[in-house]
């Protein structure tokens, strides 16, 4: 079999990497005021470098920032988006392992304006990752706009803003078609979706409480399919992966399913 020039390539990691103990430190030191943003930086920096030429070393044919300036590798970005802000978690998520049952309930979401780029989201960090790699290929790690609903659903949207739900998700389409567009003028030609609530939807216990929200929890996978529209003809390499999450064990995460497909795909 030949090798691969261009995504998908036969061997690929998911985006994230374990953060360095330096790093944790910088974050904590970050966290109780004994460094600066700009410290803080300089270490992400150190340490991603040192990631990008560990993925090359070992022979990976794409490389990702390891999402080290990341707290969570979903998000970050959502709460970049225009119009979304914070708001107390309700929606728990557990995790099984050899080690026991881990329950967590991440922070939601509340849309209070029109869903929107006001700036390229982790435009700054892809242009460093595209300038420090030398034989990989860059890839980009995003979450999938289903995961923006996911973590809020309708409760999270203000009815004054979004009282047709149909107009958030043609907000929230083009926003993330107008993301991709300024990641693929950056240079990015491989950028990944990452997505759960897909898998979390095979889980009885998440459907259950998606229908207590008001939603039609058998068929929100419908739904979420029809957001692909926002992948538009750049980069010329997407891919969606999907998993049931991941959390430490003795035998690492469990395993991810991904999907690829060329720009001129018929998927998009």
């Amino acid at each position: 079999m030949s090798r691969r020039t261009s995504p998908p390539f036969r061997a690929d990691h998911v985006g994230s990497l374990l953060r360095p103990r330096r790093l944790l430190q910088a974050r904590d030191d970050f966290a109780s005021g004994r460094i600066t943003a700009d410290e803080l930086r300089a270490v992400e920096d150190e340490e991603i470098i040192g990631a990008i030429r560990m993925q090359e070393e070992v022979g990976l044919q794409s490389a990702t920032d390891g999402e080290f300036r990341r707290a969570s590798w979903h998000m970050d970005f959502i709460y970049a988006l225009g119009g979304v802000s914070k708001a107390p978690g309700n929606l728990a998520v557990k995790f099984t392992n050899p080690s026991g049952t881990i329950e967590w309930t991440p922070a939601a979401l509340h849309v209070g304006s029109k869903v929107r780029i006001e700036q390229t989201i982790f435009g700054e960090d892809f242009t460093f990752l595209k300038s420090h790699v030398t034989t990989a290929v860059p890839k980009q790690t995003i979450p999938s706009p289903n995961m923006v609903h996911y973590r809020g659903g309708p409760a999270m949207l203000d009815p004054e803003v979004y009282p047709d739900i149909e107009v958030f998700w043609a907000d929230l389409a083009a926003a993330y078609a107008e993301e991709v567009r300024r990641l693929g003028e950056l240079g990015c030609t491989y950028l990944q979706f990452d997505d759960t609530s897909l898998a979390y939807l095979n889980d009885p216990a998440q459907r259950a409480e998606i229908s207590e929200r008001g939603e039609d929890a058998e068929h929100l996978h419908l739904r979420y399919r029809s957001t692909r529209r926002s992948r538009t003809s750049r980069p010329e390499w997407r891919s969606l992966r999907t998993c049931a999450g991941a959390t430490s064990g003795p035998h690492g995460p469990p395993p991810a399913a991904t999907t690829s497909w060329p720009r001129r795909s018929s998927r998009n």
